[in-house]
């Protein structure tokens, strides 16, 4: 039997409505992210869901609470499925960045791969420490069907990690609040069987 892995992104927040960064900061979801989330469990409802782990940040584990309770399983926190940490960004947006920050900004914008927020980190660095975690899952849940509710950057690292794409396609890649992706295990390796789903959110 294969071993299934559904990424699920967390709900909106406020602060992605603002487009304010969030990375480390703990922003819970709005009502509508609330009402996503609803739908995404509704969606995952007939899964047999054996765990459902997440991010420690209160609008992933938000997101994973609701996921998680028609299965009656428990949310497991792992810190390590937190966004980027972006540092002194964290709380502003982009005209604001590039105001106070042009030339760190500026390079950022032109290789994220060599340049870094102020105190935050590369995406090698989320890539490193997200791997081990769906390494870990993948070890305690072979044959099994879990869950990993996080962030856009961790999840976007991951999906690149588990097919052994290069990272830098990173940039190429979008993903959506509350959409589901789908990696399926197999004696061929790990495949992408889904990416970014948001058909669930139009039951609203």
């Amino acid at each position: 039997m294969s071993t299934r892995v559904f990424l699920i992104r967390h709900g909106v927040t406020a602060w992605n409505t603002d487009r304010r960064i969030q990375g480390h900061r703990d922003i819970p979801l709005s009502e509508e992210g609330r009402r996503q989330a609803a739908r995404v469990a509704e969606a995952l409802a007939g899964e047999p869901l054996a765990a459902v782990y997440s991010s420690d940040l209160s609008r992933a584990l938000q997101t994973g609470e609701v996921v998680a309770a028609p299965h009656g399983v428990p949310v497991i926190p792992e810190p390590d499925l937190r966004e980027a940490r972006f540092g002194e960004w964290e709380g502003l947006d982009e005209g604001q960045i590039s105001a106070a920050y042009p030339e760190e900004y500026r390079l950022w914008r032109e290789d994220s791969f060599l340049h870094r927020p102020p105190g935050g980190e590369t995406i090698q660095e989320t890539q490193a420490r997200v791997a081990p975690v769906y390494e870990r899952v993948l070890a305690a849940h072979a044959g099994q069907t879990v869950a990993l509710v996080a962030h856009g950057g961790p999840i976007k690292a991951l999906v690149l990690y588990a097919i052994g794409a290069p990272l830098a396609v990173y940039p190429r890649l979008r993903m959506r609040n509350a959409s589901v992706s789908l990696i399926e295990v197999g004696e061929r390796g790990p495949v992408l069987a889904l990416y970014n789903q948001v058909c669930q959110l139009r039951l609203e």
